[in-house]
């Protein structure tokens, strides 16, 4: 019975992701194209192979993504989002916008 729930639950989820209109999901090399630094990226320091968690610190200009391995995203680009591509470990492979 348990494991029937999980499985209805899981399906009727997956519809909810897959009903949203204008939305394709993806690897991120293939969503999300380079963009104009309007996330406020040249300001940041080199942060590549450092924990992500020093992010933290720092004053954004808008919202932050994080993107972990294998992860799929959607192709909504908002200029003004920071996204930091991660590894397993949690250190930063590259910040980018949108």
């Amino acid at each position: 019975m348990r494991r029937a729930v999980c499985c209805a639950l899981a399906l009727v989820l997956s519809g909810c992701i897959a009903a949203r209109p204008g939305y394709r999901m993806g690897p991120v090399d293939e969503m999300i194209p380079p963009q104009p630094d309007r996330c406020g990226l040249a300001a940041l320091p080199a942060m590549q192979g450092l924990p992500m968690a020093r992010l933290a610190g720092l004053p954004l200009t808008g919202p932050l993504r994080v993107l972990w391995p294998g992860q799929e995203v959607t192709d909504d680009i908002r200029p003004e989002r920071l996204n930091a591509e991660v590894d397993l470990n949690g250190n930063i492979r590259r910040l980018f916008c949108g």
